[in-house]
């Protein structure tokens, strides 16, 4: 059966202890370098890929995964009413939607990427359990925190 998605909360309206989507501009005050590349952005999902055989040797050479990294410093989220944090944790941020980069790796190119990147200025619909702040984070404002799936997930993206 298909739910349709709630509509996105104004930031000045979010009640802590729930789970909220909120829509607002991405402002994030420090970015991150995807590894290998001089690509900046708020938060990333990388996957790396090797042009090798086969874990047995055998047969031809192809494009293997070999690692995924993640990063997500923390970032705002603002709309009209005011600001959220997104919570600084690499693991819980789920970016299924993003824009694409990608390129060859190293000096010979035998490896390459594919990453999905939330920039600066990008404009996204996010979901996640709100929260006050704590000592590691900006005072008096919510925060957007992972939710029982332990996700906060991108639910849209559009570029800025």
């Amino acid at each position: 059966m298909f739910m349709a998605l709630k509509s996105p909360k104004k930031i000045g309206s979010l009640s802590k202890g729930s789970v909220h989507i909120v829509q607002g501009k991405v402002v994030a005050e420090k970015e991150v370098v995807i590894p290998g590349t001089s690509i900046s952005c708020a938060a990333y999902w990388m996957m790396t890929e090797a042009w090798k055989r086969p874990a047995r040797g055998k047969g031809r050479k192809m494009w293997i995964p070999v690692d995924v990294k993640q990063s997500n410093p923390g970032f705002f989220v603002e709309d009209s009413t005011g600001r959220v944090w997104i919570e600084h944790n690499d693991d819980a941020l789920d970016i299924r939607k993003g824009r694409e980069e990608g390129g060859r790796l190293g000096k010979k190119e035998t490896s390459r990427f594919i990453a999905r990147t939330i920039k600066n200025g990008d404009i996204i619909k996010i979901k996640g359990t709100i929260d006050n702040s704590n000592n590691k984070e900006v005072k008096d404002i919510l925060v957007i925190r992972p939710d029982k799936k332990g996700l906060i997930s991108i639910i849209l993206k559009k570029r800025a």
